[in-house]
């Protein structure tokens, strides 16, 4: 890459992160009404301890198995097997775990891959009788599975999407609703042309709303009403990615993405990632504008084995009065 394009690509870079800055301090407020009224909001918690490293600003960047839940668009990237498992320790004793394959195909033309996910905790029962507890404990697990397809539909777009299953249940073991649906993600990569700079869209989690099944008894007219439903966690999501430089012993990448939830107001996020010799990487981003889970920093390291290459990655998160949020990501590539 020529100077001048580099100093283009930095450019336009940095006028992304001034951007975003600037409508961060805006206070957008458009979705903050309906917070708090969607289904499945464990889909919401990011997945990957490298993209959590970076802010979150992952859709652009989108080259790890982690892609199938940031943007599909990223799996034509891969051109190797490989699998990632993903752990986050979430506030309040919440686990949640996720697993991804990825398969690259000739006969596909692109790649194709696998996801399972499953958040879960114990839970105390509780009544009006025995605030403090009944001593019977029952469990509470979102879980979603699924496969997604990305290639390259030129030499300068990426396209991909997928299709997965959620099923949440809310304590089905003391009488709590179960309630499920299938839901799809759409995505894109488009480089410009400028050095490594490129352009991302996904939309995730679209589809009917999520319903539990059955009916209740209605504690204060004695009716017996079936559950209502409410939309899954759509979110629409569009960024920019570049190498500010690049050469055989150092890489850094800065990213920048905006969120639109249907259920939340705007969010603004960056991250870096800077690689040394390709075997060890330091991350950073900020959320510009989020209540709390504002800035995360990580680290990576890849490990070289006879027949594959691991990888293993950390990433903590400020949760703020929640407490931090720990994620571990390790993966392997044949």
């Amino acid at each position: 890459m020529t100077s001048n394009l580099k100093r283009a690509a930095s450019a336009l870079g940095i006028a992304g992160l001034l951007l975003g800055v600037g409508v961060a301090h805006a206070q957008f407020d458009l979705g903050s009404q309906r917070a708090g009224t969607s289904s499945g909001a464990f889909l919401k918690i990011g997945v990957g301890a490298r993209a959590v490293g970076m802010g979150e600003a992952f859709v652009a960047v989108a080259n790890d198995p982690s892609t199938i839940v940031w943007n599909p668009a990223g799996l034509a990237s891969i051109l190797r097997q490989e699998v990632q498992f993903s752990h986050a320790a979430w506030p309040g004793d919440i686990t949640y775990d996720y697993l991804v394959y990825v398969m690259p195909s000739r006969r596909l033309g692109g790649s194709l891959a696998i996801q399972l996910g499953m958040l879960g905790t114990q839970m105390d029962q509780t009544d009006e009788y025995h605030p403090f507890g009944t001593g019977t404990t029952f469990s509470y697990s979102d879980f979603v599975a699924g496969v997604a397809y990305g290639r390259r539909w030129t030499d300068k777009l990426l396209i991909g999407a997928g299709i997965k299953y959620v099923r949440e249940d809310l304590g089905s073991q003391v009488g709590g609703p179960v309630s499920s649906t299938t839901l799809v993600d759409l995505g894109s990569i488009y480089y410009l042309g400028y050095g490594s700079v490129r352009i991302a869209t996904s939309l995730s989690n679209f589809g009917p709303e999520m319903a539990p099944g059955g009916t209740y008894l209605s504690p204060y007219s004695g009716e017996t009403r079936s559950y209502d439903g409410f939309d899954p966690p759509i979110q629409f999501r569009y960024g920019l990615a570049f190498e500010a430089f690049e050469n055989p012993r150092q890489r850094l990448t800065v990213s920048t993405e905006i969120l639109q939830p249907a259920d939340n107001s705007q969010r603004i996020k960056a991250g870096l990632e800077w690689v040394w010799q390709r075997r060890f990487a330091l991350r950073s981003g900020y959320n510009f504008n989020a209540d709390v889970m504002r800035f995360s920093a990580g680290a990576g390291v890849v490990l070289p084995m006879s027949l594959t290459q691991g990888s293993f990655d950390y990433t903590f998160t400020d949760g703020g009065p929640l407490g931090s949020v720990n994620r571990m990501s390790l993966g392997f590539r044949f």
